[in-house]
């Protein structure tokens, strides 16, 4: 599966030679199972039923929030409440919160904005080799328009050592971006260690806080960052609808132009039912993080137990400083692509070490940059839990790993690419 694919006419089936990759069976696919288990809320969550009524209820308002009238008021009221919402999960004031179309276009318009507005004077740019994709394409983008990036490295637990940040800045670097935790391991970085040092240097922070907003407290204040990224889908609210905090005097060059929606950053007519969706997930997130938490309970439980199956799996990650709900870990030579088909075909749902399922074969580079071989990548699983996991739960999942390594072994055996 992690190789070019090309239709085979008229050979006989002894003569195909098969990879040793987990084989999919069509009669297995359309199998029932009994239940399902989701173990894979860093890609996103479900939403929650009271974020689901919350949208329902509001799509009978078309108003457009910027018309005077009744029913435009009626959308810029909801919108302005589901602002605030958002703004009091991360300790902001709902005047620096601009919603965007996703944590993608927020990183986008973060840096890029910034990047933009300052080229002229500074155009040198720092981040980590372990940022998601949407950072890390808008600084090479903006590198083929002349900017200079420079790309830290991390330690092996996943994380930016402070001293390299101070090294790396120059006279003209303009912005440091570094996520606050991985979608990957979890790891969360030093921010507050990473932010005391720009602010002597006068340079502004930007932190991609996707996978961390709605997993642990976020204080903006506290961290000392000048632009955080937040995702809806991440902590059970819709798809397609994001925000990116920007404090006050930090100056951007919008990415969409054409209206003088959100404060000018983001013209176009607001996405109210997903902005109503994502202020009651910022509500109810608020009530929920101490229950986030102690899934690091539910999650340690996974750990052992995979341990205990695999001698030899190694965490992937820092120890102690990750996300409560997240598990990356790597099984000696065992394809983690194949162990996510055979889970799944149990009615368990995980995700694996390569980039597999959007569709290239490469490892991921967050594990390539912490030191793992691409065998050790490819040998990844990522478990991410949610609120609705129940330590049963856990221990079915477990016991179906262990079926799958002791009864499948010679079908998940890790093959390389020919």
């Amino acid at each position: 599966m992690l190789c070019d694919v090309v239709k085979i006419e008229d050979v006989e089936r002894e003569n195909v030679r098969v990879s040793g990759e987990y084989a999919l069976d069509a009669t297995i696919l359309d199998a029932p199972v009994n239940r399902r288990i989701y173990l894979d809320h860093n890609a996103t969550s479900p939403m929650d039923p009271e974020v689901k009524e919350a949208v329902i209820d509001f799509m009978g308002c078309y108003g457009n929030p910027s018309s005077l009238y009744a029913a435009g008021k009626e959308a810029r009221a909801a919108l302005e409440k589901a602002r605030r919402n958002v703004a009091l999960l991360i300790n902001s004031t709902a005047r620096r919160i601009t919603f965007t179309g996703g944590g993608s276009e927020a990183n986008n318009l973060a840096i890029k904005g910034v990047a933009f507005h300052n080229g002229k004077e500074k155009n040198h740019i720092i981040t980590s080799t372990v940022e998601h994709p949407s950072v890390l394409c808008a600084c090479q983008w903006l590198e083929n328009r002349g900017f200079r990036v420079t790309y830290l490295p991390v330690d092996s637990g996943g994380r930016v050592r402070p001293a390299d940040l101070k090294a790396a800045i120059r006279g003209d670097t303009c912005l440091v971006s570094v996520m606050l935790a991985n979608n990957e391991t979890g790891s969360i970085q030093p921010i507050r260690e990473l932010t005391a040092i720009t602010k002597e240097e006068g340079i502004l922070f930007h932190t991609d806080g996707v996978q961390a907003v709605g997993k642990i407290p976020i204080d903006v204040e506290d961290l000392n960052v000048d632009l955080l990224t937040m995702s809806a889908h991440k902590f059970y609210g819709p798809k397609g609808i994001g925000a990116l905090y920007v404090r006050k005097g930090v100056a951007l060059d919008p990415l969409i132009s054409g209206g003088h929606q959100e404060h000018g950053l983001r013209a176009g007519t607001e996405n109210v039912p997903g902005i109503v969706g994502f202020g009651k997930a910022a509500e109810l997130a608020i009530d929920h993080l101490p229950v986030m938490n102690e899934l690091r309970a539910l999650r340690d439980r996974l750990e052992k137990g995979i341990q205990e199956i695999v001698p030899g799996a190694r965490l992937n990650g820092h120890a102690v400083d990750r996300l409560p709900n997240t598990l990356n870990i790597s099984l000696p030579a065992i394809r983690g692509e194949s162990v996510v088909l055979a889970l799944d075909q149990k009615g368990i749902a995980v995700s694996s070490g390569s980039a597999c399922h959007a569709g290239y074969p490469e490892p991921s580079h967050a594990l390539i940059a912490m030191g793992l071989s691409e065998e050790e990548a490819h040998c990844a699983l990522r478990f991410s839990l949610g609120l609705r996991n129940t330590m049963e739960e856990i221990d079915h999942v477990i016991a179906m790993i262990y079926r799958v390594i002791s009864e499948d072994h010679e079908i998940i055996r890790f093959q390389s690419c020919r």
